[in-house]
């Protein structure tokens, strides 16, 4: 199961934590990290300045992704709110974002192809990496949402297997999660996050790499330790799982 990559979610709570949580994701070998806001309701767009101290804290590694979400609830932005996210991908990249990660619904649930497109012009004329987010798992027609991702120009895409704000997680959706990634054929990567653990990952893992060279893994709480804290040797634990 050699060559799975980690992906660690780290809150955007404030300076201190952002700080000592990325440190602490670098020095366990976290191959990427996704910083958000506001993880309660799903994750928001951060702080300019969290990003910059993330930045520091990653050092040269090529894995700054940042959430590009600019309010909580539904994934239906107005023409207002993705002038807000191009401006919001403008300064992700001038704080030194290596990648961004977006979704944007239509009131049907389809793709917002219009929104999505602008989006990932603004993001590649930046040389910055796309992630599609599970805003996919709150998709309709999944089949058709998913045609389109691959051709869009997404770099990857994360999913749990099963619908937005369901009980359960990505173990529940390995059914899905192996559909997505045939589906794929490999023209992105597929982030299978959702509840991943130290319980489940590796069967995760096992059973999505056999079917893939492309796949991470995403994880949030089950690297946090007592405090709230994003934990090194919690993070250690879990790559050990697949590397």
């Amino acid at each position: 199961m050699s060559g799975i990559s980690l992906e660690i979610c780290i809150h955007s709570r404030d300076n201190d934590y952002v700080k000592q949580s990325v440190e602490n994701a670098y020095r366990a070998g976290a191959d990427r990290i996704e910083l958000c806001a506001n993880m309660s309701v799903g994750g928001t767009t951060p702080a300019i300045e969290h990003i910059e101290l993330a930045r520091q804290a990653f050092k040269d590694r090529k894995g700054l992704l940042c959430m590009i979400r600019p309010r909580s609830g539904n994934f239906v932005f107005s023409t207002e709110e993705i002038h807000i996210m191009q401006q919001q991908i403008i300064a992700a990249t001038d704080a030194g974002a290596d990648g961004v990660v977006i979704g944007a619904l239509n009131h049907d649930r389809s793709i917002n192809k219009k929104a999505l497109d602008i989006l990932i012009r603004e993001a590649k004329q930046r040389h910055l990496s796309v992630t599609f987010h599970r805003a996919f798992d709150a998709a309709i027609n999944q089949i058709s949402a998913l045609d389109y991702l691959l051709s869009s120009g997404i770099d990857r895409l994360l999913t749990a297997g099963i619908l937005w704000q369901q009980s359960g997680s990505a173990l529940d959706g390995l059914p899905l999660l192996q559909k997505w990634v045939i589906q794929s054929q490999e023209k992105i990567e597929i982030v299978a996050g959702g509840g991943v653990s130290i319980s489940n990952a590796r069967i995760i893992a096992r059973t999505l790499s056999s079917l893939t060279s492309r796949l991470s893994l995403h994880a949030y709480s089950s690297v946090l330790d007592e405090q709230g804290n994003t934990s090194a040797p919690h993070i250690l634990s879990l790559k050990k799982l697949f590397n």
